[in-house]
C-alpha cells in the first residue's frame, strides 16, 4: 500500500491543492537506498518514507499544474499538492486493484483500515473539509475500477467549486495517465485548472 503521497512545488509548505485518483500504480522508490530491502521484507520497519522521482501519472499532473499556473499569469506553483486515492493498494492495473483491495481489507484490522482507505476519500465530511482548504481539486479515474466508490466521490464533489478534470467522450473523468497520449484531455484539464486559479 502507498499512503500520504505529496508533490512538492518550490520551497513553500503551503497546501495549494489536491488530486484524487483511483489507486497508486507502478511507482517505486527505485532511486532510494533501502527500498529493495523494504520490499523484500528485510528489517523491522512496517513503513517506508522517502522522496523520489515521479511516475508518469505524477509527471502529467506536475506538467498540467505548471502550465496552468504559467498561462494564468500566476508564475510558478509553490507549495504542496496532496494525492489521495480511492484505494491505497498499489497495483499497476487499476481495474484489477479492487480485487487486491478487498483481500487487503479482510486482512487488516479495523484500527489499520485507514492505511488502505484514507479517511479523505472515505468520509464525506473529511473529504469536503480537505477540498475547502485546497485551492483546487483535480480528479481523474481509471475506467472500470472502484466504480461504486468513484460515483460516491463524484456525488460529494458536486459541492466543490474548485473542481478540475478532463472529461472524455464517454463522460468519464480521465485518469492523468491518459493526458500524455490524448492532448485534448491534457488541454482540457489545463483550461479547467486555469479557470479555478
Amino acid at each position: 500500500m502507498r499512503h500520504s503521497t505529496e508533490i512538492l512545488f518550490g520551497d513553500s509548505n503551503e497546501f495549494i491543492g489536491m488530486v484524487v485518483m483511483t489507486n497508486p500504480g507502478r511507482f517505486e522508490f527505485k532511486n532510494t537506498l533501502g527500498w529493495e530491502d523494504f520490499k523484500s521484507g528485510k528489517g523491522s520497519a512496517y513503513t517506508f518514507e522517502a522522496s523520489d522521482y515521479p511516475d508518469l501519472s505524477m509527471q502529467n499532473v506536475i506538467e498540467v499544474v505548471r502550465r496552468a499556473y504559467e498561462l494564468s499569469g500566476k508564475g510558478k506553483p509553490d507549495g504542496t499538492l496532496r494525492v489521495y486515492n480511492l484505494s491505497n493498494v498499489r497495483h499497476a492495473a487499476g481495474h484489477e486493484a479492487e480485487i487486491y483491495h478487498n483481500k487487503a481489507k479482510i486482512a487488516l484490522t479495523s484500527a489499520n483500515i485507514s492505511l488502505l482507505e484514507d479517511p479523505i476519500t472515505h468520509n464525506r465530511e473529511e473529504f469536503l473539509n480537505e477540498c475547502n482548504k485546497a485551492g483546487f481539486v483535480i480528479m481523474g479515474f481509471v475506467n472500470g475500477a472502484f466504480n461504486q466508490k468513484m460515483r460516491q466521490i463524484l456525488s460529494w464533489s458536486e459541492q466543490v467549486s474548485s473542481l478540475v478534470y478532463a472529461m472524455d467522450k464517454n463522460g468519464h473523468y480521465s485518469h492523468p495517465r491518459r493526458w500524455r497520449t490524448d492532448l485534448s484531455l491534457k488541454n482540457q484539464v489545463i483550461s479547467s485548472l486555469q479557470s479555478v486559479l
